[in-house]
């Protein structure tokens, strides 16, 4: 085993990123990775090393495995403080493809010359994370373990619009310890299961996706209702342009100016992110951050502008929203994610309402949503949110909530309707397209699917 060659390594860079299982992204100095014979501890980690592969002369990746433990997990070290540029993640992404089309020839029941791409094809919606091979009737297509969760996760969307192109039926190879929320889409999502043969990858090898169901240990937030009413009562008295939203995470209520944070008011406290005097900070955001200025602060978290806009226009985009129980960016936790609901809300006759918010183009967008609704659904059965604080004195209904994707119109990618043709039947859907000047005024340019 080459432990050596590796101790001279981190000898000669002080500072590594670190990649665990190609989820948890860490800066570490190079003290904090410390060799021992066939053991090697990564901060908090230790593991046994079960092999050491060099992918680049100054990047490596350590397979090792807890004592006792038969699970596997991959740390991939990088030189510096920063992760790869375009050309060594280009790279990366090549060596995986043609690792994985070894594996595919041993898999495959019969030999066939293979035809490889990984060409970024933006018309179609299909990113150049996905290597896709053709091979004889075979057709497939694979995500590297190493790529980011919403990369991973986003290959079954690219998957379904890959597969209207070539007329074949394909095959999805997805990470075999990163599979929790394809998983857990699957167990919803039937007809999707059915229309794909879906393998996994273990890094050495292909085998038939698992069976069973994803990682479903998800949590809810808790939401306290703060005493704090005298003092936003006190702020908004002299500022009444800003907004009062609970931050649920942060256990205050945000007082905003269109998106943007300017008071957060505690219990025991109140902090000024943009500092003070408010009157000055007031000011200059009203200068900068409004319809038709180019300034940096007027594109800076759009979607928070938008949906801060939408909360006070909510009567007028759905009129059945009990305005009493707005939730914005609730924390939810899947799995390996950290997922953040855009809005959670309830109609006036108790049922769920699962709002997510796109300031623009985002070809994940219904897949997404679709987590966050699995995510729901499974609180709503539980009963977590009214035991978590939530629409305190509402009887929920017994009935899968209502998913609503806004837009502005031109923001829906050209592969919406593809990609929700496939939504379990369940899914009570709505998409409602705004103007492209909803910073100045909110327009319903369109409505489309049935609630209620």
């Amino acid at each position: 085993m080459e432990t050596e060659e590796l101790k001279i390594l981190l000898a000669l860079e002080p500072t590594w990123t670190v990649s665990r299982n190609g989820v948890e992204f860490q800066t570490m100095h190079s003290t904090e990775i410390l060799l021992d014979k066939a053991t090697i501890r990564i901060g908090k980690w230790k593991r046994n090393i079960d092999r050491i592969e060099w992918l680049r002369p100054n990047v490596v990746r350590i397979r090792g495995r807890q004592r006792m433990r038969t699970e596997t997990d991959v740390f991939t070290l990088y030189p510096g403080p920063r992760l790869p540029s375009r050309v060594d993640l280009r790279r990366r992404r090549r060596t995986f493809q043609v690792q994985l089309g070894r594996a595919l020839k041993a898999f495959l029941p019969a030999p066939f010359a293979q035809r490889q791409m990984m060409h970024s094809d933006r018309r179609h919606g299909i990113g150049g994370a996905y290597p896709r091979f053709l091979a004889g009737n075979h057709a497939v297509i694979a995500v590297d373990p190493d790529e980011a969760a919403p990369t991973v996760n986003a290959v079954m969307s690219a998957a379904l619009l890959w597969s209207g192109l070539i007329k074949r039926r394909v095959t999805v190879i997805v990470p075999k310890h990163r599979a929790q929320t394809i998983r857990s889409r699957l167990e919803v999502m039937t007809g999707l299961r059915a229309m794909f043969d879906w393998l996994e990858w273990d890094g050495e090898s292909i085998a038939p996706l698992s069976a069973g169901p994803g990682d479903t240990r998800t949590e809810v937030h808790a939401f306290d209702p703060l005493d704090v009413r005298e003092e936003v009562s006190r702020l908004l008295a002299r500022f009444p342009g800003l907004q009062p939203v609970p931050n649920i995470a942060g256990r205050a209520v945000s007082l905003r100016f269109r998106g943007i944070d300017v008071a957060q008011v505690r219990e025991d406290f109140t902090a000024y992110p943009l500092g003070e005097p408010l009157e000055r900070v007031v000011a200059e955001l009203e200068t900068l951050r409004r319809f038709g200025s180019h300034h940096p602060i007027a594109r800076a978290h759009e979607e928070r502008w938008l949906e801060s806009n939408l909360i006070g226009e909510i009567g007028r985009l759905v009129p059945s929203i009990d305005p009493a129980h707005i939730y914005p960016q609730v924390p939810s936790f899947v799995g390996e994610e950290r997922n953040i609901i855009d809005l959670l809300a309830v109609t006036r006759d108790g049922r769920l309402v699962v709002m997510e918010i796109k300031a623009s183009p985002d070809p994940d967008l219904p897949f997404q949503a679709l987590d966050y609704w699995i995510a729901v659904e499974r609180h709503r059965k539980s009963g977590d949110f009214q035991r978590s604080g939530y629409f305190r004195n509402v009887a929920l209904k017994d009935q899968p909530a209502l998913l609503i994707l806004v837009a502005p119109l031109l923001a829906f990618h050209r592969t919406l309707q593809r990609l929700v043709s496939v939504f379990p039947q369940e899914v009570p859907l709505l998409q409602i397209g705004l103007n492209q000047a909803w910073k100045r005024e909110i327009k319903i340019l369109r409505r489309r699917g049935l609630v209620g």
